[in-house]
């Protein structure tokens, strides 16, 4: 078992600590898409990756020494078949050059690409199918991300694809329907720091909206406070050996359900040699440090280049390996099911949302429910039903029902909780003992449950109640 702990930062108390597992789920081999006689060749290398839970895309670089196309590539399936598609957006780079960063949301598939230069499609926007759905004209040496927008502004001001540019001290905005500005590089969101302007990559707290930054191997924090507009800059990682021309620098946020942390590649140098666990760091938003276990993970040594992609709802991370030309996709936490149905804001301004902790073994009798993201000193308990379904509003509430059928109610000593000031409550359930209307009965292999969590809330004074998300898991 390999455990990973990330140096105490300077900024940190020396013993301020978390922990986080991540399980290794599958690894793709991604080395025929290097070879140019191959239907899938992309570059000389696969660079940047973009994760939704289900498919993957994975972007080219040129190290060819020579100009040449490289291209995006869908891989479909990616826990199962993980059948390759037919690269799509091919453009001329030269070498050293090529696309730098993905970011997928359901309104498509944000690419940034790097030639030098400002290039008409530096910033772009596709469809999950690779149709281009419109192009910006820019340098997208320093990646791209979808930007959540300020809890509360306007949407129309603050959500967008999001990216800056080499000597920048802004973040530019492009409208997600037509990729027209927002706001520009002339007056998009101040994120200038004395640390320099040598953008490298990006993502954002889908919450809060807060920005995470890369430059000269420095990780940089701003807390949202507006639209257009953060504060309280915060120097996460402050790299010694300001690595300013060494590239694939890359940061992710992973949020969700009991989430929070920062996963990022301390990459000054890039030479051979690189060991996985001492250049992949984790932390928390605060840059407290963390202590990883990667379980059986035991990986080549590399080039120190690798990128991240998180999906909340699956609670599993891609992480693409540059040198070896591969993707493994992890677990974190032991985390099972998957999430589905929307649910409705609650008072607190969020939207509940359910997760597991376990094993899908039925064997196992190991399933831990959360829900979190309530309103403060809240009473909630969860449901369960083996038929999913979508009911708006039943009995009067706020919320949606995502079950159907048969529901039962964990309404036992003790599981009716209060979410207190976290907002949280989990519940470790004995699967031998599923309530239904008829009684208790057993979870066995082969079987899906449907989980809820049905709870209070108050909207302008007046009692009413909510739900999370649905949370399905299937049992081996």
């Amino acid at each position: 078992m390999r455990a990973l702990y990330i140096a105490t930062l300077p900024l940190l108390a020396a013993n301020a600590s978390a922990q986080a597992t991540f399980s290794e789920i599958v690894t793709i081999d991604l080395d025929s898409t290097s070879n140019p006689i191959n239907a899938e060749y992309i570059g000389s290398n696969p660079f940047c990756v973009a994760w939704n839970g289900v498919d993957l895309y994975v972007g080219g670089y040129n190290g060819s020494g020579q100009t040449i196309d490289v291209s995006l590539l869908k891989i479909e399936d990616a826990l199962t078949t993980a059948t390759f598609g037919t690269p799509f957006a091919p453009l001329a780079a030269p070498n050293l050059r090529g696309y730098i960063g993905l970011d997928i949301t359901s309104d498509g598939l944000a690419a940034s690409f790097d030639d030098g230069t400002a290039s008409p499609q530096g910033i772009a926007l596709h469809d999950l199918d690779g149709n281009l759905l419109w192009a910006k004209t820019g340098r997208g040496g320093s990646g791209v991300a979808f930007d959540p927008g300020f809890p509360g502004g306007d949407p129309a001001l603050g959500t967008g694809v999001a990216w800056t540019t080499f000597g920048s001290g802004r973040r530019a905005l492009q409208n997600v329907a037509d990729g027209s500005d927002i706001w520009s590089s002339g007056n998009g969101m101040i994120i200038l720091t004395p640390e320099g302007t040598f953008w490298r990559d990006m993502d954002f707290d889908d919450q809060s909206g807060d920005i995470y930054l890369r430059e000269g191997n420095n990780v940089i924090k701003w807390e949202r406070s507006g639209d257009n507009a953060c504060t309280n800059s915060a120097i996460l990682f402050d790299q010694p050996i300001d690595a300013n021309f060494t590239s694939g620098q890359n940061v992710s946020y992973l949020g969700g359900a009991f989430t929070d942390y920062l996963i990022w590649n301390d990459r000054v140098l890039s030479s051979g040699g690189q060991d996985f666990f001492t250049v992949v760091n984790v932390m928390t938003p605060d840059g407290v440090p963390v202590t990883v276990d990667w379980g059986s993970f035991s990986p080549n040594t590399s080039v120190g280049l690798y990128d991240f992609s998180w999906d909340a709802a699956s609670r599993t991370l891609a992480i693409l390996d540059f040198g070896n030309r591969n993707v493994h996709i992890f677990a974190l936490d032991g985390s099972i099911g998957a999430n589905y149905c929307n649910a409705n804001a609650n008072s607190s301004g969020t939207f509940g949302a359910m997760s597991g902790a376990g094993s899908v073994l039925a064997a196992d009798l190991n399933l831990t429910l959360g829900a979190s993201d309530l309103p403060a000193n809240a009473f909630g308990f969860f449901l369960a039903s083996t038929d999913s379904g979508f009911t708006t509003n039943p009995g009067g509430s706020q919320g949606n029902l995502c079950l159907s059928g048969a529901i039962g109610r964990y309404v036992g000593p003790g599981q009716i909780q209060n979410s207190g000031t976290a907002g949280e409550i989990s519940l470790a359930l004995d699967l031998n003992q599923i309530p239904q209307p008829t009684g208790f009965v057993s979870v066995a292999a082969g079987d899906t449950w449907n989980f809820q969590c049905w709870y209070r809330d108050a909207v302008g004074g007046v009692a009413t109640s909510n739900f999370t998300d649905g949370l399905s898991v299937d049992f081996q």
